[in-house]
């Protein structure tokens, strides 16, 4: 197996496509960074690094979603809008049942009384397959059925321009599969923090002598 036979698999460049998505403006920055003189700044070099590092574990967390049971997203998605702070000190989250869930997949309670509700919809799809605009007007007809006009939306996937601009239309929050594996990182979901680095400069006050 060659890597020239690696690089023309499917997954492969898929994989290529979202890491590009991801960082698509550090590149440049990336570049930029790595032609200066010696006056660069060295956190900014390592910054890059950890970036693109970031970036390619976000990517193969969500490949590892892709390949998980749509029942075992939805538990995900609740987990991590909890850690969010959507399930709020004395609330409660939920996965609806598997089957006659009514359209909605995930309910957070933000209080212990109910008064203020996430109803959740979540999509596992494969690449290309996106959301479609007729899905989230079925989602919203699912919301109005619990009384609520306000929900969260989402997939391993992406939006079609139809669900985007329905959507809006209709105050629902649209995550897709990178912000959601980004979302992931951010709140610790699925990810074991690796190794930390603490960096220092000078504390200018210490140095202030009195008169």
């Amino acid at each position: 197996m060659t890597s020239e036979f690696i690089r023309q698999q499917p997954q492969y460049i898929q994989h290529q496509k979202e890491l590009v998505q991801k960082g698509n403006n550090e590149i440049v920055e990336s570049a930029n960074i790595a032609n200066d003189d010696a006056d660069t700044n060295p956190l900014q070099l390592v910054d890059s690094v950890v970036k693109k590092y970031n970036d390619s574990v976000s990517i193969e967390l969500l490949e590892r979603i892709r390949k998980g049971s749509p029942y075992f997203f939805e538990k995900l998605v609740i987990e991590l809008l909890s850690n969010m702070g959507y399930k709020g000190e004395n609330g409660h989250a939920m996965v609806t049942q598997k089957s006659n869930d009514k359209g909605i997949d995930g309910i957070i309670n933000q209080d212990a009384l109910g008064t203020s509700t996430v109803y959740l919809q979540a999509k596992k799809y494969q690449v290309g397959n996106n959301v479609q605009r007729n899905e989230m007007q079925a989602f919203f007809g699912a919301l109005s059925g619990y009384g609520s006009d306000r929900g969260v939306f989402i997939t391993t996937s992406d939006f079609s321009d139809g669900a985007v601009e329905y959507a809006k239309n209709q105050h629902i929050v649209l995550i897709n599969g990178l912000q959601l594996s980004d979302l992931m990182l951010q709140y610790q979901v699925g990810v074991n923090v690796k190794k930390q680095y603490t960096t220092f400069d000078i504390d200018e006050d210490f140095f202030i002598e009195d008169d």
